[in-house]
């Protein structure tokens, strides 16, 4: 192997069953973005807890939350008036509605994506939004949760569980983490 080559990862897509094809580049590290359907990372870096390191699958699927989606629209709205090449503001207008399109997508697919990660082979990466977020996956007995960046409530940061439902409304939690705690409270009833 040469010294910064890194091998392509490659397999089948848990949600349409086509192939995901992940290559790495030194500025974002492993990504594939899978043609509308899901965003794949690669953890090759293991979480660790008072000097224990988790095992975890390799691959993550990316789930953003309605908060981190429109977070991200956000941020590309100014560029649209301030870039003077007609063709790249219409890509990032092009970018935008593709990013609108995603809002509600982790709410509609976490109950789905919750039985993939049962099978132990991906783990389920939330993007939360303001550089937060956390990594959900099965261990071999229980459901591990581990939050990463700015967290407010570090009570919430861990899970540790057998409980399914339990891992259920942790990841459901992490996807609303930014909303009105009312509304937060109404997601988590079964």
């Amino acid at each position: 192997m040469q010294i910064g080559f890194e091998p392509k990862i490659v397999f089948l897509c848990p949600l349409c069953q086509r192939e995901v094809e992940m290559v790495y580049s030194r500025s974002e590290g492993w990504t594939a973005d899978h043609g509308g359907c899901l965003n794949f990372s690669v953890i090759r870096k293991a979480p660790t807890i008072s000097g224990k390191e988790f095992r975890t699958p390799l691959v993550f699927i990316d789930l953003e939350s309605d908060f981190a989606v429109k977070e991200a629209i956000e941020g590309l709205r100014p560029l649209t008036s301030e870039q003077g090449d007609p063709s790249k503001r219409g890509k990032i207008e092009v970018g935008i509605r593709r990013l609108e399109s995603k809002i509600g997508f982790a709410e509609k697919k976490a109950g789905e994506l919750f039985e993939t990660i049962k099978g132990g082979t991906y783990g389920l990466r939330i993007i939360s939004g303001r550089s937060t977020g956390v990594l959900v996956w099965r261990g071999t007995e229980k459901f591990i949760g581990i939050s990463y960046g700015d967290t407010q409530d570090e009570e919430d940061s861990l899970l540790f569980t057998s409980d399914g439902a339990e891992a259920k409304g942790f990841i459901l939690k992490w996807i609303h983490y930014w909303d009105d705690p009312k509304l937060l409270g109404k997601k988590m009833l079964p």
